[in-house]
């Protein structure tokens, strides 16, 4: 069995104790942190899946020094507030991935980059380059179970407001994930809030923030009462994922 611990939407800012939508990014990135190491840690891999940043590139120097210690590879893509080229500059070292392939035991850990230059409110794209990529990596593993994980949700997720923002090349990202039978899952951030439902045999999961959370189904942006969260992963052998949303119940700031 393989363990991935996947964090989110962690939206750190250059200032420690700045706010986003009235939420301390960096203390609630921490306290998740603290209950990972209490209940799921040592893990096989770490996935920080998009929007590690709030637009400010400084802080990609706290996220560094957050992960450096976990004592696993830690798996990286950008989100439509990040700053990709900072991104790769400040942690393309070890323990760090910035996209490309993983492999682990039996498992291919994909990462996709959905950032998209012409974006105006915050959707993601795929484009050419990055499916063919997707494609060619897919080939090259098909001994592997998949697991392919990017920002943008490749689905809609009965929210106006956010499926709006969601993943503009969707259909063909589908569309080659359903050619390989050996994909088992992807996972993604985006939408803050949490989703776990199978479509044909694959299993699609929306991890929360590991700050402050949407409102499932609303038609606008509503900021939900729900506390801050991540999601473990267990990647079994025989290609089942065993996986929960682990949420700080009672978590105050």
């Amino acid at each position: 069995m393989i363990r991935l611990l996947q964090f989110t939407d962690t939206h750190l800012l250059a200032d420690p104790a700045g706010v986003v939508r009235g939420v301390r990014t960096l203390a609630s990135l921490e306290a998740c942190l603290a209950m990972a190491r209490r209940r799921h840690l040592p893990a096989d891999a770490i996935a920080v899946t998009g929007d590690l940043v709030q637009d400010e590139p400084q802080a990609y120097g706290t996220l560094d020094l957050l992960f450096d210690s976990l004592q696993a590879p830690v798996l990286l893509v950008p989100g439509n507030h990040d700053v990709p080229d900072e991104l790769r500059r400040r942690l393309s070292h070890p323990p760090f991935q910035v996209g490309g392939t993983r492999i682990l035991g039996h498992w291919a850990i994909v990462l996709l980059d959905t950032w998209y230059a012409e974006s105006d409110d915050g959707e993601g794209r795929l484009g050419p380059t990055e499916l063919q990529a997707l494609e060619a990596a897919l080939a090259e593993h098909r001994d592997r179970h998949a697991l392919v994980c990017l920002h943008h949700p490749p689905m809609t997720m009965d929210a106006p407001g956010l499926d709006a923002l969601g993943l503009l090349d969707a259909d063909p990202f589908l569309a080659i994930i359903d050619r390989h039978p050996q994909v088992r899952g992807a996972a993604w951030g985006h939408a803050h809030q949490a989703l776990d439902v199978f479509r044909g045999g694959i299993r699609h999961m929306c991890t929360p923030s590991t700050c402050m959370q949407f409102k499932p189904r609303d038609p606008g942006f509503v900021v939900d009462g729900r506390p801050p969260g991540y999601r473990v992963l267990d990647l079994h052998d025989d290609g089942g994922i065993a996986t929960e949303v682990v949420w700080l119940e009672g978590y105050q700031q």
